[in-house]
């Protein structure tokens, strides 16, 4: 049973807030995935999940883990001025890095299609160069609002606008206009362009009355190392989540990319409470952490784990039991997809198993550790991922990319047991 007081019945409030919101987006996404896959096929899905890869890896890179320090630094200040001073200097930082790191995906396009032997991947790779600058400043701009704990307000941007916009212009596309290659693609830049666009406005807005001549004193060098940790095992993280794509892209046909990434999409729903639970826990573990208040935060985290089990666990099974069911929305060729969805499926089991491992590391100073954590799993992920591939196909790489996630997880909630006394898993 959940023992609900003021500071439970507010995260799961809002956490049901951003688990609505959450769903409503993924619904969203997994309409403008539906359309890709029965109105252009697994074909271009598997070019649409190369771009997309290239996309979030360069938008990683340029955002440095700003988009998880500016949590803990609007969290742990109180006037608006500082908040804006940390915000205006963070954007910039930014902006630079990922018009740099835009640039060189951009002049790699024709190198990297011809590593995949995919020509068709060039034009596709070139616009995701130019998607990298608005993905980043979105994610970034989101991160403030969490920061400042308005969950719902960074869900609707981070959660929601980001994919309703690319689904509503790609629908657009494919009712005017003829099949070509790069719409999905297309369609996802300009959807991030207007989104980031309107989150800019809306935060300018917030800051129009407040005074200019406040500077944040923290330099870009310390909020760079403050952050590189963070992006690290963020890098990790997400290159632990498209290896697997990455990997197949040289031994397996579009087809099977795409069949491969609709499965991987599928699967994630499992950890959706999990990511609403996390986005309001998180500035709550950064806040009683910084006033050394114990008790709160170990009864914080214990709280959401209960949560997290008893919501997501309901999930992983039905998926589990009907896999063919799920994946035939997509088209019947992604029937054969069926042992890789339940593989992923047991993978994503392990993070409502475990607790919301990674934002007690990162808000507690122990981003080093877990990056160490995760990159032990990323090794072990593409040792086995590629040791298998050649015999089990998808499966091999599927199997892999579950062991990985499942060993960060458990080291790590066994890590932050025996240094902190705090057990992020369930207490039945």
């Amino acid at each position: 049973m959940l023992h609900i007081n003021s500071n439970s019945r507010e995260i799961l409030d809002k956490g049901l807030k951003v688990f609505s919101i959450r769903g409503l987006g993924y619904g969203f996404g997994f309409l403008f995935t539906w359309l890709i896959a029965n109105k252009f096929g697994s074909q271009i899905q598997g070019v649409f999940a190369i771009s997309f890869l290239f996309l979030s890896v360069g938008a990683m890179i340029s955002k440095l883990g700003v988009e998880t320090s500016i949590v803990k630094w609007i969290a742990s200040n109180v006037q608006i001025e500082n908040k804006k001073s940390i915000y205006i200097k963070s954007l910039k930082l930014i902006f630079f890095n990922s018009i740099i790191v835009a640039a060189i995906v951009f002049l790699l396009a024709p190198i990297i299609a011809s590593m995949y032997n995919m020509q068709p991947l060039e034009d596709s790779l070139r616009i995701s160069a130019m998607g990298i600058p608005f993905l980043s400043l979105l994610d970034v701009s989101s991160s403030f609002f969490k920061g400042e704990k308005k969950t719902t307000t960074y869900s609707l941007y981070f959660h929601l606008a980001k994919f309703l916009a690319p689904f509503v212009l790609l629908l657009i596309f494919s009712l005017n206009f003829k099949v070509f290659i790069e719409a999905p693609i297309i369609a996802y830049l300009l959807g991030l362009i207007i989104v980031s666009s309107i989150i800019l406005t809306h935060i300018f807005l917030i800051f129009r009355k407040t005074k200019k001549n406040i500077k944040h004193t923290s330099s870009f060098k310390f909020m760079i190392s403050e952050s590189y940790p963070m992006m690290v095992s963020s890098a990790i993280v997400m290159i632990m989540g498209w290896s697997d794509i990455f990997i197949l892209g040289f031994f397996k046909t579009e087809s099977e990319i795409g069949v491969y990434s609709v499965a991987v999409k599928l699967a994630t729903i499992v950890s959706f409470i999990y990511t609403a639970l996390a986005t309001v826990v998180t500035p709550k573990i950064a806040g009683y952490f910084f006033e050394n208040n114990m008790n709160k935060l170990k009864e914080t985290i214990g709280f959401s784990s209960k949560a997290i089990f008893l919501f997501g666990l309901p999930i992983f099974i039905i998926l589990f039991s009907f896999p063919s069911f799920f994946l035939s929305i997509f088209g019947n060729e992604y029937l054969e997809g069926v042992d890789v969805f339940r593989i992923l499926l047991v993978a994503q089991l392990t993070n409502i198993l475990t607790g919301v491992v990674g934002p007690i590391f990162q808000m507690t100073g122990n981003q080093k550790i877990l990056q160490k954590f995760i990159l032990w799993s990323l090794i072990l992920n593409i040792i086995i991922s590629l040791s298998l591939v050649n015999f089990f196909g998808s499966q091999g790489v599927a199997l892999g990319s579950a062991i990985g996630m499942a060993f960060w997880n458990i080291m790590g909630a066994i890590f932050i047991y025996k240094t902190m006394n705090i057990k992020t898993w369930i207490k039945f």
